[in-house]
Formats: C-alpha cells, structure tokens, sequence
C-alpha cells in the first residue's frame, strides 16, 4: 500500500506526462525491488534537468524522491542508501552530457516522466489487480 500511494504522489500531477501511456510497454518492471530503484534513478535524471535549466531553486524532483523515500525507505538502511545512491547514479548520469535548455530539455524531461509513469503504472498494476 505505501508503494501504491507513493506512486500516486510522484507521478500523478506532472504536466510533461502523457495521457496514453500503457501499463504493458514497462513490462518487466512490475517487481518493486528493480523499478523503486530504477524510478528513484529516473527522478534523479530529472532533477539534473530541471537544475541545469531551472536553477537551483528547482527542487520538484528532488521533493518527490523525498516523499518516496519517507514511504518506501523512511528508516536508515540498506534500502534507503540504495534509492539514495540510484537518485545520485541518474544526477551524475545526466551531468555527463553538454545540456542545451530549452526545445531539447522539455523533450528529455518528457520522455523521462513518461519512465517513470510506466514504472508506475506497472506497479501499481501488481497491486490492484
């Protein structure tokens, strides 16, 4: 239940998502273990976006990995070092390339958010069905 809701935190407001994603294209992807890291990373990705063309007051994905790991990971340990470090992996991931903001961030934060909305709906999916 706690993945449930932290998934409807991260992923349920954003403008940049798309409408018609479809649960099946994250296939694979509905095993916690494997997608809460790999969402943590995704949001690390997009917060190296939006700092890099925002400015460092840009904190919206930093505040959502934050929610998630106050629900998956609230208490220190191996799990939450691991969503930390899978946060950190996809920051410098995105450092590693010359960013041009504008036409191609929006793009790249699109497609990032669209990730992590079918990370979510796949695992939202193990749950509800």
């Amino acid at each position: 239940m706690r993945l449930l809701a932290a998934l409807v935190l991260i992923f349920a407001a954003p403008a940049a998502l798309a409408q018609d994603a479809k649960p099946g294209e994250a296939a694979g992807w509905d095993d916690p273990e494997r997608a809460v890291p790999y969402l943590a990373y995704t949001l690390g990705e997009l917060h190296y976006l939006a700092f890099a063309c925002e400015g460092s007051q840009a904190q919206r994905w930093r505040g959502r990995m934050a929610e998630l790991l106050d629900l998956e990971a609230p208490e220190a340990g191996y799990r939450r070092e691991r969503l930390v470090q899978a946060f950190n992996d996809g920051f410098h991931m995105q450092q590693r390339f010359p960013r041009r903001c504008g036409a191609e961030s929006e793009a790249e934060t699109y497609a990032l958010a669209r990730r992590g909305q079918e990370l979510s709906e796949a695992m939202r999916a193990r749950y509800s069905d």
